[in-house]
């Protein structure tokens, strides 16, 4: 009779691991990892190899925010530890921004079966006191992954990983979570074989699509509106070909994921969707939760909405007032290329000319005052978001990413800094600020020859746990510059504030309480703590040079952070 090949739980992990394809392991610590870190250590010393690589993380939020990056970057999941029921509910607030982008990971966290009760499996007298709860880490997972699980057995570990890994990665997409007793972790199970089951595409019938193509074609006065649906080059390509095939404007939600569709493109449009809504007799929504506000605005009578998302009508979500004609489920960017296909395999409707040039007068017509704005903030005695803008256009290399987690800025950076130049775009924050900074050091490890950039505000900047990102920066050797859009306080916090009380006292007296950050602390001089280049920059004067300074600073393998002191 043949033997079963055995090893610990831990090292069964590891294995299965490598055999999903995991490039990194973000890992918030706690001690009942130890037989995770022994296994790593075991696989350096016995057989040097570092594959996939792990990373200690010093927050739970940056280990899930990682993992968030390096999937916006690569299109690959990841794996990430947390530390119990605990780690999981400081984790939750960057898990739901996964959960609601679509995001895969697959998130492990330990726990326990016999409270130490058993000496040989007790993980520390902290346990049955400090580290437990009724719930445990799968019960407080299950409002922000799609799919939670406590492993039960060391016979189910490997079944249970790669049901993990599986859902996480079909559609729709989304983190999952596994927990794993640490009686598992240190028993013995049988070593892991197999491959990874595959997550095949799931694509819409081809005569749902050719439905709706005709329908496209068939149109007046159709308009695009996307927020996520062009990760990669290839969807991005897909999208220039509905637009320009159809002669129909985009427009991006006013907070998108990606660079959906470049922003120097005629087609591109520059301003609200909400002012052409009244015009429109078909809507292609690609991939956007919130097309225009309110959802409930008027369409005009016989107004067609095509829907293509990977759960259209937003079952994760508690709201989705739109009256939607066409739901087209499924991979996002398999079905934007198939319908682009079919699209562009009939004649170009007459009228797509006419419209190409109606939309390329009224987008050069939007864009002449941006150009205006730019030449006009030059000689001011503040630095204007759109002066830093247009600086950061001019200084950076083709290649670079941005990722941004700022709100008041926002339309001065879509319409300056990207103008005619190859950059990337990828949103750092969902809803919840906090994760722009793991974000971006995420993308980093993805792209690590690109300059990647984290423009964030002062107030997200809060928000974030800036010690660790700028801590793991450090330790393992990951340069971004960090980008702080200094405006002193929360300013879109009192957007409200203007709309409903214009004359209250809140601002006629000066005092709108939740706008106040103050006294605006010096951020510049945490840099220098954890071995990273750090300025302060207040004066238009002082932009070009110190911006120049921090460039140097990237390129030559350290982090630099500028606070860059805006107005407004």
């Amino acid at each position: 009779m043949t033997e079963t090949a055995t090893m610990n739980g831990a090292e069964a992990l590891l294995e299965l691991f490598r055999a999903q394809g995991t490039d990194y392991i973000f890992c918030s610590p706690i001690a009942a990892w130890a037989p995770l870190w022994e296994a790593l250590a075991k696989r350096k010393a016995t057989r040097n190899v570092e594959t996939p690589r792990y990373l200690n993380c010093r927050h739970e939020v940056l280990a899930v925010g990682l993992a968030a990056g390096y999937y916006k970057a690569t299109g690959r999941a990841q794996a990430v530890l947390l530390p119990t029921g605990l780690g999981v509910l400081n984790g939750a607030m960057a898990l739901r921004s996964a959960y609601h982008e679509h995001i895969p990971m697959v998130v492990v966290s330990p726990d326990t079966l016999t409270h130490g009760a058993v000496p040989a499996l007790d993980p520390g007298p902290e346990w049955p006191t400090l580290l437990v709860d009724l719930a445990g880490p799968v019960r407080n997972a299950e409002t922000v992954t799609k799919w939670a699980k406590e492993v039960k057995t060391g016979h189910d570990l490997a079944a249970d990983l790669r049901r993990a890994w599986y859902f996480a990665e079909c559609v729709p997409r989304g983190p999952t979570l596994l927990g794993v007793p640490f009686d598992i972790l240190m028993g013995e199970v049988a070593a892991p074989s197999g491959d990874k089951p595959k997550a095949s595409p799931l694509v819409a019938p081809i005569d749902s699509l050719r439905d709706v193509a005709d329908t496209l074609l068939r149109s007046r006065n159709p308009l695009i509106v996307t927020e996520h649906a062009a990760r990669t080059p290839e969807d991005r390509a897909a999208l220039m070909a509905l637009a320009e095939h159809l002669g129909a404007p985009v427009f991006e939600y006013w907070m998108p994921l990606y660079l959906n569709f470049p922003r120097a493109h005629p087609l591109y449009a520059t301003d609200p969707i909400e002012t052409h809504l009244k015009d429109a007799d078909c809507i292609l929504v690609a991939g956007a939760h919130g097309p225009w506000h309110p959802q409930g605005t008027a369409l005009p009578p016989g107004c067609t909405v095509i829907q293509i998302e990977e759960d259209p009508l937003r079952p994760r979500a508690p709201h989705w007032g739109i009256a939607t004609d066409h739901c087209i489920a499924g991979d996002l960017g398999r079905n934007l290329t198939q319908l682009a296909a079919l699209l562009t395999a009939q004649p170009r409707p007459a009228d797509a000319a006419r419209r190409t040039e109606r939309w390329h007068a009224h987008n050069a017509a939007s864009n002449s005052e941006w150009t205006k704005e730019r030449e006009a903030v030059r000689s001011g005695e503040h630095i204007h978001a759109a002066l830093l803008f247009d600086s950061l256009h001019a200084l950076l290399p083709d290649g670079s990413v941005i990722v941004d987690e700022i709100v008041a800025q926002v339309p001065a950076m879509i319409h300056h800094l990207f103008r005619e130049r190859d950059f990337s775009h990828i949103r750092g924050w969902a809803g919840a600020l906090g994760t722009g900074l793991s974000t971006a050091l995420g993308v980093k490890l993805a792209r690590p020859h690109d300059m990647v950039v984290c423009v964030i505000g002062d107030g997200a900047f809060n928000y974030n746990p800036s010690p660790a990102c700028l801590g793991l920066a450090q330790q393992y050797r990951v340069p971004v510059l960090v980008i702080i859009c200094n405006n002193q306080g929360y300013v879109s916090q009192e957007w409200n504030l203007y709309k409903y009380f214009p004359s209250g006292h809140a601002l006629r007296e000066n005092n709108p309480y939740g706008r106040v950050i103050e006294p605006t602390p010096d951020y510049a001089a945490m840099a220098p703590a954890f071995g990273a280049h750090g300025e302060c920059v207040n004066q238009p004067a002082q932009l070009e040079a110190a911006l120049g300074r921090a460039i140097t600073a990237v390129q030559a393998g350290r982090l630099a952070l500028l606070d860059v002191r805006l107005e407004p």
